[in-house]
């Protein structure tokens, strides 16, 4: 059973990735907007959270629970009639080989060691990071109110290096999330992302936070040059633009 929780406090879920980022939405906006929702899935008792937001879904079981091929089919149901543009959730949460209509996109997750120097790193200003990462289009009024307001909550952060940019999506339980690594074509091959990121892996590190992030497949090669380890690797589902597109 998959129901809205309109009093959901945080409280119950795992340490990971995926619970992180679940309680990020809830310090950042609560549960009282129609666009942030949180759900209990339960089978005689809670076994997981789910949350969506803006159109994304993502999930996480609660710890010491068994998981059942029952509990995995509702959840798919349950993505099947959101129809969200992205579903996030851990490997043993969903033991299907994929959701119809989207396509499945490894990804590897890494620790981001820090560099003993930070000089260089800077606060950027947003509109500069949104068109360096978005440099393609997308909705910058959107990402704004959502920036600003996980800036405002100490849920965010931007740092840049000479023209390359970054944002630290969550800070929670000791760990940094690192999301939307991006240099302009034209300095692509300087190091500037290097540099970036070890800077800002500093400044993190010295206020207790270890930084992480997510590469997808074309970006994984980059992060084994550098020497970063690998500490984990999942499926997002990301919905096909066309129907048609195979999975």
């Amino acid at each position: 059973m998959i129901r809205l929780l309109e009093d959901f406090d945080g409280s119950g879920l795992r340490e990971s990735h995926y619970s992180e980022a679940i309680l990020s939405h809830l310090d950042a906006y609560g549960a009282g907007f129609d666009f942030c929702r949180f759900y209990e899935v339960s089978a005689k008792k809670r076994v997981g959270i789910i949350a969506v937001f803006n159109g994304s879904m993502i999930a996480d079981f609660v710890p010491e629970v068994k998981l059942s091929r029952a509990v995995n089919r509702e959840i798919a149901e349950f993505a099947d009639f959101q129809s969200p543009y992205s579903i996030e959730l851990p490997r043993e949460l969903i033991q299907i080989q994929g959701f119809s209509g989207y396509s499945a996109r490894e990804r590897v997750f890494f620790d981001v060691p820090p560099a003993q120097s930070c000089e260089g790193i800077t606060v950027p200003d947003p509109e500069a990071v949104f068109k360096t990462v978005y440099s393609d289009g997308g909705d910058y009024g959107l990402w704004l109110t959502d920036t600003m307001r996980r800036l405002n909550a100490g849920q965010s952060r931007l740092y840049a290096y000479e023209t390359s940019v970054l944002t630290v999506r969550f800070l929670r339980g000791g760990s940094a999330y690192i999301t939307d690594v991006a240099t302009p074509p034209e300095d692509r091959g300087k190091g500037y992302a290097r540099m970036l990121l070890g800077g800002v892996s500093g400044l993190l590190a010295a206020e207790g936070f270890s930084a992480y992030l997510a590469a997808p497949p074309d970006s994984v090669g980059y992060y084994r040059r550098l020497g970063y380890s690998e500490f984990a690797s999942d499926r997002i589902f990301v919905k096909n633009k066309d129907n048609g597109e195979s999975k």
